[in-house]
């Protein structure tokens, strides 16, 4: 029988599940960078094969897919599909807290990203192409 999996506390920046699992539930905080500018989660991409949900606990975030832009507040979901080139950030003065629901390969693309070796800026494309994400910006 397998084990379950019970949340660290606190959450923030910590996942519940991994690349092993068929999906990985993830805290984080979009803040504002100490300039005052907007500080942009990620460039716009798009993923091949898996969708990918947030769930805003705190303050709003602000997403962008297609030609369209929206808000979502505080208790609001998202969810987008695979194959949607999106981005998101937080386009007010406070931090943003929010759970992030991905599939196995958007967390190993995660993990890539943000683990102890970070990967070279010119080699960030075929990076994510590895986990069957494009990078289009």
């Amino acid at each position: 029988m397998p084990t379950p999996e019970i949340a660290p506390v606190p959450l923030l920046h910590r996942s519940i599940g991994s690349v092993r699992t068929t999906f990985v539930i993830e805290e984080n905080q979009a803040r504002i960078e100490p300039e005052g500018g907007l500080h942009k989660g990620v460039p716009l991409h798009l993923h091949r094969t898996e969708d990918e949900a947030w769930y805003v606990l705190e303050g709003t975030l602000r997403f962008h897919y297609g030609a369209r832009e929206f808000n979502a507040g505080a208790g609001e979901g998202v969810l987008l599909p695979r194959g949607t080139a999106h981005t998101f950030w937080n386009p007010g003065p406070e931090p943003a807290r929010y759970l992030l629901i991905v599939g196995p390969r958007t967390a190993g693309l995660l993990e890539a990203l943000h683990g102890p070796h970070r990967p070279e800026p010119s080699g960030l494309k075929e990076l994510y192409a590895s986990f069957e994400v494009e990078l289009l910006e």
